[in-house]
């Protein structure tokens, strides 16, 4: 389903390296590795909008 490395633990990390708080976190991680989008959400302190896709 998803290429190697990029499932939810990748996901994670990479939010959690965005400053986004770790609940947010979870709940976009699992957003993540069931439909491939986290959708926008505000990042880096609130000052960018980001979004991870498959």
């Amino acid at each position: 389903m998803s290429r190697s490395g990029y499932g939810w633990r990748w996901a994670y990390r990479t939010l959690i390296s965005y400053h986004v708080s770790r609940k947010k976190a979870f709940y976009l991680a699992t957003r993540y590795w069931i439909t491939g989008d986290t959708g926008r959400f505000r990042s880096h302190g609130g000052f960018r909008m980001s979004r991870l896709r498959k």
